[in-house]
């Protein structure tokens, strides 16, 4: 987030209702405390500049509440913290992205998502999102961060990635390639095509089953084979059909690795985050 000015001096809003106190006087905290807290405010709604954990939060907002400090940036929470490296990170930690006066970001470590630790389990306050947990993609441009007088009681927990989740705009599900949530089918809204846009719009898995290809090019439009049926993007009328008749390409058929691990990292929407 950018520094804002109500963060200068003693009128800087605090969650905690009480007067900022120095970084070695901040009182211990446990790992344990920060995830019940970063549970806790799931669905909480994303507020640019949000200091409220019913009406709306920030990203940064949101890690100050659960680290039980005062109301910081990205850019000043390094006064609450030190520097650590990825392979130190431990449930609570932190992954920060401070620029001074541009929109940044953080997160809240719970856990890697992969053996390989591309992916990791987060808590954040995200725009359009709000309060989430999710996997996303490791981004070696965050520093990783942890409070001081931090314990780190809580276990680092085996990496595991759900058979079907959430990737930039769409989902992902493997229950039709490795069902270990590394290899399947991804149904997205790219390249002016809304398939899964269209997809919740016919009823969703539900009605078409599970994607058991990519997408693929016809001569006019693209298509995408699911256990009950294909999809046909009309590019005349704008919309997605469901037919019966199309022949899937060969290669079409063989599962793409998951997203998250390609190399899709923090996607957002065209909008100031914090």
């Amino acid at each position: 987030m950018k520094r804002r000015s109500f963060l200068v001096g003693a009128g800087a809003a605090l969650l905690s209702g009480t007067l900022a106190t120095p970084a070695a006087e901040a009182a211990a905290i446990g790992a344990s405390d920060v995830m019940v807290g970063a549970e806790k405010y799931l669905g909480v709604p994303y507020r640019y500049g949000g200091n409220h954990p019913v009406n709306g939060l920030d990203c940064s907002s949101y890690v100050s509440l659960i680290w039980r400090i005062s109301r910081q940036s990205t850019d000043t929470i390094h006064n609450y913290s030190h520097h650590i490296r990825k392979d130190d990170l431990m449930p609570g930690d932190v992954m920060n992205r401070p620029f001074v006066g541009r929109a940044s970001h953080c997160r809240v470590f719970a856990g890697w998502a992969t053996e390989d630790r591309s992916v990791c389990w987060a808590y954040e306050c995200a725009f359009r999102r709000g309060v989430n947990y999710r996997p996303i993609a490791y981004d070696d441009r965050y520093t990783p961060i942890r409070r001081y007088s931090f314990h780190a009681d809580v276990e680092l927990p085996e990496p595991e990635l759900p058979v079907e989740y959430e990737v930039p705009y769409g989902w992902f599900w493997s229950q039709t390639g490795s069902n270990d949530g590394k290899l399947g089918y991804s149904v997205v809204d790219k390249d002016g095509i809304p398939f899964n846009s269209e997809l919740r719009r016919l009823g969703g898995v539900a009605q078409l089953g599970l994607p058991i290809s990519r997408r693929f090019d016809l001569i006019v439009g693209s298509a995408q084979w699911f256990q009950r049926g294909f999809l046909r993007w009309d590019p005349e009328e704008r919309r997605a059909r469901v037919v019966f008749n199309l022949t899937t390409p060969n290669d079409a058929r063989e599962p793409e690795r998951c997203p998250l691990m390609d190399g899709v990292v923090d996607w957002r929407p065209p909008a100031p985050l914090v």
